[in-house]
């Protein structure tokens, strides 16, 4: 199976609901997988505990399910992978829908923030 990779960093694929499993800190993305077999990515979050994070009570989730998302990508944090070697840290191995927002500031960080949309559009 070929790597799924998002800006070079490895990610597996868990079932969509399996998120509440993952007690770590680490990279997420709503997805959902293309006939082509390609993943899509909704939604690409950093979460200091995805198992808080990931699931029914996300202000994406809804919108990743009308989507269809089927699919948790994950990558967790001092977890190593071996690449290939011809992975190159700029491919990525996914698609992003057209409304996939990514964000990666910690949600702590976000509490002292200016009152200003800190999510960039994918």
């Amino acid at each position: 199976m070929d790597p799924i990779l998002i800006h070079g960093v490895p990610f597996m694929a868990l079932h969509h609901h399996d998120g509440r499993f993952v007690r770590a800190p680490g990279l997420f993305a709503f997805a959902r997988r293309r006939p082509c077999g390609e993943y899509e990515v909704l939604h690409l979050e950093l979460a200091e505990a995805i198992n808080r994070v990931a699931g029914p009570g996300h202000d994406r989730w809804l919108f990743a399910l009308a989507a269809r998302m089927d699919t948790l990508l994950v990558h967790l944090f001092g977890v190593r992978v071996a690449l290939p070697a011809d992975a190159l840290p700029s491919t990525d191995t996914v698609a992003y829908h057209p409304q996939a927002l990514c964000r990666l500031e910690l949600a702590a960080a976000l509490a002292d923030a200016p009152a200003h949309p800190q999510s960039a559009h994918a």
